[in-house]
């Protein structure tokens, strides 16, 4: 049976030929997505470039609204996944490289697994102080800033326990060498502590951190349209923002998310460390009255697009995203919906 795993980044980069690696795993060809400032002749032999020409050729309606020279071309590789039968997809970056023996295991689902207790109310739980052991804070970007030096934050073997649960739809996973953490970190610490070989952890019930889209397994059909990356916030905000509309929707409904040990590794491309900081700011400004909205604005009796666009919705009412995100966003479950057959 051919396999139905792809994986999926986007690049203004040439390749690098360790991108290969991703194909000894899934079986299928990388989906590369192309941007203005991507070379027309890209090629690798591992992968199917997809450039801004055959995006806007496309019978997506989102082609023609997504916003060139921007990460979010990379939704149009979501789609031209599914459409190609996926039905599991790897969601990286073109300076990740996979370990392939974990993640081997990982989609084999042949790892322990522990679980947070639930909680009555939302509480953020900062995942690297599971993975990790170190003196000096440690965060995932995203995480709210004025939790990082909380005890509630920190997860210690008091907050988890063994659990039963085997199908969890979305995994985001470690990465060594350098971890997902925001220019703050890397502008006031030389280095970053390493990551342990911890149990996955799912976040049961009201327990909430962020993630990214550079290391991250989608497993679960239903649970595609949350892949969504919103078009009108900052860069470094994008992926933040899907995580935690994800995580509210998820939070709704009898579904499973959780943290996996590292199964990747980065070399990060050249960052302009100041650039990444104001493109951060309005996401840590407004971290709090972002997430309580979220978590507002969702319910048990809604269907998961229904919670999609209630979600969004509400951060356009309260002025944190554009009005633009609203129909960007139809257009993405219009193209994704026919795809799925809604």
């Amino acid at each position: 049976m051919d396999s139905q795993i792809y994986t999926v980044l986007t690049t203004i980069h040439h390749p690098d030929d360790r991108i290969m690696d991703w194909m000894k795993i899934t079986g299928n060809k990388t989906i590369v997505v192309g941007d203005n400032k991507t070379s027309v002749d890209w090629t690798h032999d591992s992968c199917d470039f997809i450039d801004l020409k055959s995006q806007k050729d496309s019978s997506f309606e989102l082609a023609k609204l997504l916003p060139e020279n921007h990460y979010v071309r990379k939704n149009l590789g979501y789609l031209f996944a599914i459409k190609s039968g996926a039905k599991v997809i790897i969601d990286t970056d073109d300076d990740n490289f996979p370990f392939i023996a974990e993640w081997k295991k990982l989609l084999k689902n042949d790892f322990n697994k522990i679980q947070l207790r639930e909680n009555n109310d939302f509480t953020f739980k900062n995942i690297y102080t599971h993975f990790a052991e170190t003196n000096i804070p440690f965060w995932p970007r995203g995480f709210p800033l004025s939790l990082i030096k909380e005890s509630e934050s920190i997860i210690s073997k008091k907050n988890y326990s063994s659990t039963s649960v085997q199908e969890v739809g979305l995994w985001q996973c470690m990465v060594d060498g350098e971890p997902d953490i925001d220019a703050i970190h890397r502008l006031l610490y030389s280095s970053t502590p390493k990551f342990l070989k911890n149990d996955s952890l799912i976040y049961s019930k009201n327990n909430f951190c962020s993630f990214n889209s550079q290391n991250t397994l989608w497993s679960d059909l239903e649970l595609f349209p949350l892949l969504y990356l919103p078009s009108t916030v900052s860069f470094r905000f994008t992926d933040i923002l899907r995580s935690y509309v994800a995580q509210v929707v998820i939070n709704s409904i009898d579904k499973n998310w959780g943290f996996y040990p590292a199964t990747s590794y980065q070399e990060r491309n050249e960052h302009d460390l100041m650039c990444d900081f104001d493109s951060e700011t309005s996401m840590y400004q407004n971290m709090f009255s972002i997430f309580d909205i979220l978590y507002q604005s969702v319910s048990s009796n809604l269907s998961i697009i229904e919670n999609l666009i209630n979600s969004y919705q509400s951060l356009v009412n309260n002025g944190y995203v554009k009005s633009k995100e609203i129909e960007i966003l139809k257009s993405w479950i219009s193209d994704i919906s026919k795809l799925l057959k809604y």
